[in-house]
C-alpha cells in the first residue's frame, strides 16, 4: 500500500457513509407516524374513543420504527472485521498520547500513568473501502506494572512498539517489547509496526532515524515516525495496520485452503494404492500377529 495514498480513517464509531441513508428512512418512518397522532386539541375537544385507539396504534408503530432505527444503527456502526492492536513500549515514550490525542483531540494531555491497561476503538477504512474496527490496547510501560501486560498480548494481531527517540534506553529495549509479543500473542506473524515518537525533538535525539529503519528491518517490522508537531499521522498508520491485517488474514486463509487440498490428494493417494495393492492388509495383519510373538 503506498503511504502517501488517500486514507479514511473514523475514529467515532458510527460514521459509516452508509449509515447517514439507512438512518434517513427510519426516521422517515418514525415522523409519518407521528403526524397520524392527534393534536392536543382534537384529545381536549373529542376524546372520542377513534382517537384513543388511533393513539394507541400509532404509539405501537412508533415503538416498531425506532426498534428499527437502532437495529439499523447498530448494525451499520459495527464493522464485520475486528482486530486486536496492543501498544507496547516504555513508560513515558508516549503511547497513551498518540492514542488519546487522535481519538480526542489535540487537547488531550494524559497525567497519570497507565495501570494495566485501557482500551479504545478506532473504526478504519483500507483501500478497498473495507471498515475494519481496531481494538487498541494501550498497554503500561513501567516495570512495575510490566507483569501485567502479557495477558492483554494475547490473541493480539497486531503491535505498534513504540520508543521515544530522545531516549535511547527506550529504544534498546524494542527487542524485549517483540520478544513478549511473540511468547504472549498467541498469534502467528503477528503485524508489527516500529513508531519512533517525539521526531520534532530535534536537538534531544539519540536515535538517528537510520537507526531505527535498521531496528525496523531486524524485527521485520515497518518503520514510522510520530511528532507533536505532525499526529494526524497516526491516522495513516491506523489505515495502513488495517491494510496489513486483512492482508494478512487471506494468506492464512489460502495457507489453510492449500494445505487441506494437500491433504485430501495425499488421502486419495493412500486410497489408491491400497486398492491397487490388496496384499497390503494382509502383510499389516502378519506383521502385527509376529510383533506379539
Amino acid at each position: 500500500m503506498d503511504r502517501c495514498s488517500p486514507l479514511k480513517v473514523s475514529s467515532k464509531g458510527v460514521a459509516d457513509k452508509n449509515l447517514a441513508t439507512k438512518e434517513g428512512g427510519a426516521m422517515d418512518r418514525i415522523m409519518q407516524v407521528l403526524r397520524q397522532l392527534p393534536h392536543q386539541h382534537q384529545l381536549a375537544s373529542s376524546p372520542s374513543s377513534s382517537c384513543d385507539i388511533k393513539s394507541i396504534y400509532a404509539s405501537e408503530k412508533v415503538r416498531d420504527a425506532i426498534r428499527d432505527h437502532e437495529q439499523a444503527i447498530a448494525t451499520s456502526s459495527a464493522p464485520k472485521n475486528k482486530a486486536k492492536v496492543v501498544v507496547l513500549g516504555d513508560s513515558g515514550v508516549g503511547k497513551t498520547s498518540i492514542i488519546y490525542r487522535h481519538r480526542y483531540g489535540a487537547h488531550y494531555r494524559p497525567v497519570n500513568a497507565t495501570i494495566g491497561a485501557s482500551f479504545v476503538s478506532f473504526d478504519v477504512g483500507d483501500a478497498r473501502d473495507d471498515m475494519v474496527r481496531l481494538q487498541v490496547w494501550d498497554t503500561a510501560g513501567q516495570e512495575r506494572f510490566r507483569c501485567m501486560v502479557p495477558m492483554y498480548m494475547r490473541n493480539a494481531e497486531a503491535a505498534l512498539i513504540v520508543y521515544d527517540v530522545t531516549d535511547r534506553s527506550t529504544f534498546e529495549d524494542v527487542e524485549k517489547w517483540l520478544k513478549d509479543l511473540d511468547r504472549s500473542s498467541g498469534t502467528e506473524d503477528a503485524n508489527v509496526f516500529l513508531i519512533a515518537n517525539k521526531t520534532d525533538l530535534t536537538e534531544k535525539r539519540e536515535v538517528s532515524e537510520a537507526e531505527g529503519k535498521a531496528m525496523a528491518a531486524k524485527i521485520n517490522a515497518k518503520y514510522f515516525e510520530l511528532s507533536n508537531e505532525e499526529p494526524h499521522l497516526f491516522a495513516a498508520i491506523l489505515s495502513e495496520l488495517a491494510e496489513d491485517v486483512l492482508q494478512s488474514r487471506q494468506q492464512t486463509s489460502e495457507k489453510k485452503q492449500e494445505l487441506t487440498l494437500i491433504r485430501k490428494d495425499n488421502v486419495a493417494l493412500a486410497e489408491d494404492k491400497f486398492d491397487d495393492n490388496p496384499n497390503i492388509q494382509l502383510k499389516s495383519r502378519k506383521s502385527k500377529c509376529c510383533s506379539m510373538l
